[in-house]
This record gives C-alpha cells, structure tokens and sequence, in this order.
C-alpha cells in the first residue's frame, strides 16, 4: 500500500466516524421544554475546568516523565581476564 492510499485511509475513516458520531450526538439531544437549562458557567470556570485540566494534564505527564528518566546503561569495558566459577568441564561417558 502506497503513502498517498495510507493517508486517504486515514482521512476517509476519520470522516465517516465525525458524521457516525455527529449523527449519535444530534440524536440523543434533548427536545422541547423536558429538560430546564442549567446554571451558565462563566468564562472564568470554564477555563478553568478545561483550561486547567489541560495544564494540569502537562504537568502530571511533564513531571511521570522527569522521574522516571534515568541515564543510560554503559557497560564496563570488556576484560582479556578469565574468570571460571567452578568447575565446567564437559563429562565425557
């Protein structure tokens, strides 16, 4: 399969799933008088709530990832010694 193909798989599924899902949203949207309006937020919380969720997200992340860095591994240099730890001689029957 070629990029151009890959991309336009990509592009056509992310479309039909918006319209599948746009489709979903409108259809369980209240109708009439059933449902009162709720409090209206102010600006102010609504960044808050997704503003500072966002940066909160960042940060959590941000810092999960200064934690758990570590340097690499660098082996020591390879000896000439040999060093045996008992006796591993094949036996002969």
């Amino acid at each position: 399969m070629r990029t151009p193909a890959r991309l336009l798989t990509v592009a056509l599924s992310f479309a039909v799933l918006f319209v599948a899902g746009s489709a979903a949203a409108m259809a369980d949207a209240p109708t009439g008088g059933a449902w009162p309006d709720g409090e209206k937020k102010s600006t102010l919380d609504l960044l808050l709530v997704f503003g500072g969720g966002t940066l909160v997200l960042f940060v959590v992340v941000s810092l999960f990832g200064l934690l758990t860095a570590r340097n690499n591994y660098v082996p020591p240099s390879p000896s000439t010694e040999l060093s045996t730890s008992g006796d591993h001689t094949p036996k002969h029957r």
